[in-house]
């Protein structure tokens, strides 16, 4: 053969089996592909900020001047806060009118002793020299009276209360009065009226308890009778005569 015809190249011939191989791209078609970058936009200025550092005409002479924080959208400044007048300390003429009608009032609604005026003093803070000076003028103007208010005691525990010389003792001295005024207003109270009050307490109470043997009665009743401040010989007359009259 000769070299013209061994030049020729053979006709291209399609093989299934062979793969192309993929051509890389060149630049210019790389650079075609690649997105373009969006433009960057600035944030807008918030609207209360923008509002503030607007301008603002000076008295209609065509001046501006910004707009001061202190001012309101409606142009009028802020009021300032104003402060609550302080109450004025109370004299001392004052303190002592408040509480002597303090103490006037009570006594009036009901009898108080000299211990328990005391205390209401001391409680609105006077000192001891004061307090003492107080009780000294309500005992003059007849406002305090510890014996007088013993035998109010006597007479309301002891004949309207159905209460015994016991009961009553222990009254006087939770209200603070004196040991020998109370002794002394409970020894005027006359046996005999003891003894008619215990037995009424005591009828009463036994028409409560019938039903019961005698024995269980009689317990019972000196119980309830004791309990009211009865000495122990007046129990025994009064229950023995209750239930006498129930037949027990």
């Amino acid at each position: 053969m000769s070299d013209a015809s061994s030049e020729r190249l053979a006709p291209v011939t399609y093989l299934p089996w062979a793969k192309a191989e993929p051509t890389p791209p060149t630049r210019a078609a790389a650079s075609r592909s690649r997105p373009a970058p969006e433009p960057e936009v600035e944030p807008e200025a918030p609207p209360v900020a923008a509002a503030r550092s607007r301008p603002k005409a000076d008295g209609g002479r065509g001046r501006l001047r910004p707009v001061s924080t202190n001012e309101t959208w409606f142009g009028s400044e802020q009021a300032e806060p104003v402060a609550e007048p302080s109450e004025p300390e109370e004299t001392g003429a004052e303190r002592d009118a408040r509480i002597d009608r303090l103490v006037i009032s009570r006594l009036r609604r009901s009898a108080l002793s000299v211990s328990e005026v005391r205390a209401v003093l001391v409680e609105h803070g006077l000192d001891d020299i004061e307090v003492e000076e107080w009780i000294e003028r309500y005992e003059r103007l007849g406002y305090l009276d510890d014996a007088k208010l013993a035998e109010q005691v006597v007479h309301s525990h002891g004949v309207r209360r159905g209460r015994g010389s016991g009961a009553i003792m222990q009254e006087l001295g939770r209200r603070g009065v004196d040991n020998a005024l109370a002794r002394a207003a409970v020894e005027d109270l006359d046996p005999e009226t003891e003894l008619e009050n215990a037995r009424a307490v005591a009828e009463r109470r036994a028409r409560q308890l019938r039903g019961l043997d005698r024995q269980t009665a009689e317990r019972r009743l000196s119980a309830f009778l004791q309990r009211r401040g009865y000495p122990g010989d007046i129990v025994r007359e009064a229950v023995t005569a209750a239930l006498a009259a129930e037949g027990s």
